[in-house]
């Protein structure tokens, strides 16, 4: 019996794209597809090869997690990228249920690192009940911790500084909204350093300036007041410093704002750094690239 063969409308009903978009993949070699006259033939056994399909999809769909194990520590991580924080927590035992994350072919490097983990898109698509469904979590299950690095763009001195004005700024109170939700015991929300600065007009600035703001100067440090008081009312201890990764062991300058929130009036102390520039206080000095790459080969 001959396998049944799929036109380019079907493939592209079945991958949720556009017929053009079967083209240029077929056009590329990533569809294996022969031509009889000016139309397109897709053997359909190309359905049953999992990880060629798995490539050429758009998107992958979001997951419930696979495993029903509950681990010491339960961990959702938001804002995911391709999982740079939760490698690191990782090293420290920490292993999140959960990730979060809207662009396709990061999803795909989600999945194919941890197939088995929870994975949801939009956080504003997503209410608590359904991020802990997802989660693989119960109603009444603790949650240990939340991490996540909103994005960024909205506060950065690099950009126009919109801040909660932004879409992308406004999905940092969404991030604080679903946090004070889920009633995690701490989370840990990382930040570009212009938010120390970024300007917002809020009751909060004015009660703490004394004065309504009249110039963007007078503004300056109102989206940080804004963060803190949101999350002080909702119960949690913040604490926050502007860290360089270079003097934590990275051989790459970088500062971040990270925010330590606590939920049971702990006070979540400073981090003390492990590098210094110039090897002071008996400390090793920062890493360089060499220092973290040095040993590879060419063809790795």
């Amino acid at each position: 019996m001959e396998r049944a063969a799929l036109s380019v409308d079907e493939m592209s009903g079945i991958l949720d794209c556009s017929a053009q978009y079967v083209r240029s993949l077929i056009r590329k070699g990533k569809i294996p597809a022969v031509q009889v006259g000016k139309t397109w033939i897709i053997d359909s056994a190309v359905l049953e090869k999992k990880q060629l399909m798995f490539d050429i999809v758009r998107d992958v769909p979001d997951q419930v997690r696979k495993s029903a194990d509950i681990p010491e520590i339960v961990a959702l991580s938001f804002f995911s990228g391709a999982l740079g924080l939760d490698c690191g927590l990782e090293k420290a035992g920490i292993h999140p249920l959960l990730a979060s994350e809207i662009e396709p072919n990061t999803r795909k490097t989600i999945l194919l690192n941890r197939p088995d983990i929870g994975l949801i898109g939009d956080i504003n698509a997503y209410n608590a009940a359904d991020i802990r469904k997802f989660a693989g979590i119960s109603e009444d299950q603790e949650i240990d911790l939340i991490i996540g690095g909103p994005p960024c763009q909205a506060f950065s001195t690099a950009g126009q500084r919109k801040g909660f004005d932004d879409a992308r700024g406004n999905v940092f109170l969404t991030f604080i909204d679903r946090i004070l939700e889920l009633r995690p015991k701490y989370a840990v929300i990382e930040n570009v350093r212009g938010i120390l600065s970024a300007p917002f007009e809020s009751e909060e600035t004015v009660k703490s300036f004394g004065f309504a703001p009249q110039t963007p100067d007078d503004k300056k440090g109102g989206t940080l007041l804004h963060i803190i008081d949101k999350l002080e009312k909702g119960g949690y201890t913040v604490t926050f410093n502007l860290y360089n990764a270079a003097n934590y062991g990275a051989p790459q300058i970088r500062e971040r704002v990270v925010f330590f929130c606590s939920r049971d009036g702990e006070r979540v102390p400073y981090l003390n750094p492990t590098h210094d520039e110039q090897g002071r206080f008996n400390l090793p000095k920062w890493k360089v690239l060499n220092d973290a790459i040095g040993d590879l080969r060419e063809d790795d």
